[in-house]
Order: structure tokens, then sequence, then C-alpha cells
């Protein structure tokens, strides 16, 4: 019975620390729960833990109980020469067959060079005897590092014993279970390289289409991250509620640096378009001033015939009216001008005198007869504000929908998984007249919130828009104030901004 009892005890211990092992993702603790599980069950006095890397076994834990001597790579205080994977180094020798060694007493064994652990003893008065090697083997047996423990304790008279066999076993099935764990961390660290490798790819195709926007996608992460670290500081309303840990923080910045990646497939004539006509301008001038010539072309020939007519007074008359018309259609080429630039607000009485122009006729090279304006040309010239027509502006709206449907397809850890959804909410607004869902309120998250604010503040003071002036911050937070009235933002990180002025930590 209490051998059976004791065999209970022991098998308990060992699915504990194995689900323990088994758990754990970080690779440092890993090492240090293994080396501390192996120490324990076998009761050694000290150990080391080599891990492979090329030809080599490089030491990453040192422990040694007696002289108090407790090492790390993570510490860097290891000095120990890396060991050759070679068979006449007993850690080489496990590194290299995959097979256990256990030694009784190293001063009475041949097998190996044991002239470290000697020059060790001779340095600190330590007296190495007993040692168990075993390898630490993955779910395909590639040998991924050595757990060297030394000295066995007995349990009464504390003296230095051999290694037996039953811990040996014991330890042989844990260090195959670090080494898997080792494996799957490696995997998963691996993963998230390639995770982080595609979102830099992402970035850059953005980035390098349009020059500003790298500036822009830096701005509106870095004054999210700054929003989530003032919450954390937030003691009352709805936000003192929330908290942004690291995972959290790191969900809301990926978003944000991935918020516009949807404009890969926005095309540049839309995204950087300056001024609403845009290279058609020069063609329209040249228009007009072809019809300049062709009017008075024909007004000289009429005045002229009516001259040889004698008809004087006829052609005076004739005169004046080319004048009147010349006269307005460089008046009018000159509100073509004015029109184009974005400043201009096209108010309904200016709608109404481009309506007018449009309706004039001149000749084509071909004798065709062609209104000034084209149809196409008169839509972007009426356009009420900024530069973009209706239908430009529902191409600008579906990158956001792109935005969503290609981080979809991205394999993000469980961590992350929320990136395509924040990302895709930065054009919705409170009172449901955003897109590209029509979210409301409680629908929104409070990522997509804060990202919604980033980017209007950034979209607002930029400097380096092709098609406009950055303004001061001071007119941005009125328009922000503004559309807390509206509905459409969130009032309480709209203050937050502007309690802790986050714009001045940027």
């Amino acid at each position: 019975m209490p051998e059976t009892k004791e065999l209970n005890c022991r098998l308990n211990n060992f699915l504990a620390i194995s689900i323990a092992l088994t758990a754990e993702k970080d690779r440092s603790r890993l090492l240090e729960m293994i080396m501390t599980e192996a120490r324990r069950i076998t009761n050694a006095d000290a150990g080391t833990l080599y891990l492979v890397k090329d030809d080599f076994l490089y030491a990453q834990l040192l422990h040694n109980q007696s002289m108090n001597t407790f090492l790390s790579t993570i510490q860097g205080n290891i000095i120990l020469p890396p060991v050759p994977i070679q068979t006449e180094y007993v850690a080489g020798y496990v590194a290299l067959t995959g097979k256990s060694v256990n030694i009784p007493d190293v001063y009475s064994s041949d097998k190996f060079d044991f002239t470290g652990p000697r020059k060790y003893d001779q340095m600190t008065g330590y007296r190495t005897k007993s040692m168990l090697v075993i390898p630490l083997k993955d779910h395909e047996e590639t040998i991924t590092g050595v757990l060297q423990l030394i000295n066995a304790s007995h349990p009464e008279s504390n003296q230095a014993i051999a290694f037996n066999i039953d811990d040996q076993q014991i330890i042989e099935a844990l260090s195959a279970l670090v080494a898997i764990s080792l494996t799957n961390t490696k995997l998963i660290n691996d993963i998230q390289k390639i995770l982080d490798s595609i979102i830099d790819v992402l970035t850059t195709a953005i980035d390098t289409q349009t020059p500003y926007n790298t500036t822009h996608t830096q701005k509106v992460a870095q004054l999210s991250a700054l929003i989530a670290r003032e919450i954390n500081n937030t003691t009352t309303g709805y936000l003192a509620s929330e908290t942004f840990d690291d995972e959290r923080t790191k969900q809301l910045v990926m978003a944000a640096n991935l918020h516009d990646i949807g404009k890969v497939s926005t095309p540049l004539a839309i995204m950087n378009k300056a001024t609403r006509l845009e290279q058609q301008l020069p063609l329209i001038l040249l228009r007009f001033d072809l019809t300049m010539e062709q009017e008075t072309s024909k007004s000289l020939e009429k005045q002229l015939a009516l001259c040889k007519m004698q008809q004087n007074q006829a052609a005076l008359d004739e005169e004046k009216c080319l004048q009147i018309k010349i006269n307005y259609l460089k008046k009018a080429k000159a509100l073509i001008i004015k029109a184009n630039h974005p400043a201009t607000f096209i108010d309904q009485a200016l709608k109404q005198q481009l309506n007018k122009i449009a309706a004039i006729t001149y000749n084509t090279a071909d004798g065709i007869i062609a209104p000034l304006l084209t149809k196409d040309e008169l839509t972007c010239l009426r356009v009420a504000k900024g530069t973009l027509t209706t239908a430009e502006r529902q191409i600008m709206k579906n990158h956001v929908v792109l935005t969503a449907k290609m981080l979809q397809k991205i394999p993000f850890t469980k961590k992350l998984a929320l990136v395509p959804k924040i990302a895709a909410m930065h054009h919705e607004y409170l009172n449901g007249q955003g897109y590209p869902a029509g979210l409301k309120e409680n629908e929104i998250m409070l990522e997509g919130r804060i990202l919604a604010i980033a980017d209007i503040f950034d979209a607002l003071t930029a400097s380096d828009r092709p098609y406009k002036k950055g303004m001061p911050v001071a007119k941005a937070l009125d328009i922000l104030g503004m559309m807390v009235k509206d509905g459409q933002l969130d009032r309480h990180i709209v203050d937050l901004i502007i309690e802790k002025r986050l714009w001045e930590q940027m």
C-alpha cells in the first residue's frame, strides 16, 4: 500500500508538472521550470541546461544550490564556453546520439572527457560526483537541447548519490514535453513573425502608393495609443471602467496601422486629387482661348463685310458686341479657375453661372459643335466642398469595405482577432450616419470610436496633403466639438484629448 500511495503521489505530481509545462508559452520561464522541477524530483544539487545551435550546445541556465549560484542567459551572466557536439563530451554525446547517460561518479568514469567539471571543482572547491544527462527531443525526435543534472542528494544525509532509474525515466518524460513545448513556442513566434511581415508588406504597399499616408498612419496609430494610455488613467465616466493592457493596446495600434490598407485599390487620381479638374483644366482653358479666337475671327469677317457695304455703324455695333463676348469669356475663364480651387465653396449662384458657361459652344478641329464644358467637367466643378464628386467619394468610401475584406483573409492570432473589425469602424459615427455599415452607439467598439477620432483629427491637421492645407489644432478641435454635438463622435474621448492635450505628445 505505501508503494502504491507513493506511486500515485509521483504520478499526480508528474501530471501537474506536465500540465504546467505544456501551458507555459514563455521560453525563459519554460526553461526555468524544467530545471527547477528536474532538480526537485531528483533532489539534484546542481544542473546545466543547454540548447542546440549549429554544432554546439550553448548553456542557458546554470544552477548550483551548494554554491548559491543561479545563472541564466536572460540575466546575461553565463560565461560557460559552448560545448562541441562530439562524442568525447558527455553533453555532446547525448545531443549526438539522443541517449541518456547516468554516471554514478564522474571521477571513476573514463568514457567521457570530464576536464571541464574537474577544473570547476579545483577552482571552487566543489565536488562533482553523480551526473544524469538527458536529451531534449521534440515530436520528430530532433534533439533541441540537453539537460545535465549533477549530484543527486540523499534525502536524509544530504550526501551525493547516484541518480536512480525511476527518477531518470520521469525526467526523460518531462524533457520530451519540454522539447515539444519549446518547439511549439518557436512555431508560435515564427507565426507571429510571419504575421508581422504580412502587416509590414501591407502597410508598405499603401505607404508607397501615397507618401503622405505614411505620416497619416503613424500619427493615427500614435494618437490611438496615447488615448488608450490616458483611458487607463481615467477615474470618471464610463471610460473609468475600461482598461487597455498591452494586448488590447497592441490590437488597437495594429488596427490603426492597417485602417487604410484598402486604399491600395483606390486610383491615385482620386486619392491625390488636389483640385476639382486636375489635369483637365489646361485643356478647358485652351478651349476658351480657341473660342475667343473663333468669335474674333467671325466678328472681324462680319465687320469687314459691313464696311464694304458702307454700313459703318453696324460694323461699330459688331465690334462692341465682340468686345462684350470676349469680356464674358475672359470672366468665365477666370470663374473656372476660381471654381477649380478646393477652397472655393460652390453655392447655388455659382452653380448657375457654371451651368450658363457650360451652355456655350465652340467648333472643334473636326468642325463639330461642342460645349465648352463637358457633362463630367461640369459635375466636377459643381462639387460644393472639396474636390471629389459623389461617384469619386463612393470609390474612396469603398476602401473601408476592402480593408475589412483584406484583413479578414489574414489568420490573426486569437489576441489580434478583432483587428479587422476595429479597422473597418474608423468611419462609423455614433448617430448611424457613418459608413460602411451605418453602425450606431454601442454597436461601435470603443477601439472603433478611438480610431475614428484619431483619423479625423490627423486628416484635419495634416499639412502634407496635396489637396488641402492643414488647419490649426484649435480649429480642428472646434470641428471635433461640432461633430460631438451632432452625435457623430464620442464626447468622452474628445474631452480626454483636449484635457490632456495629447497632440502635444505626438
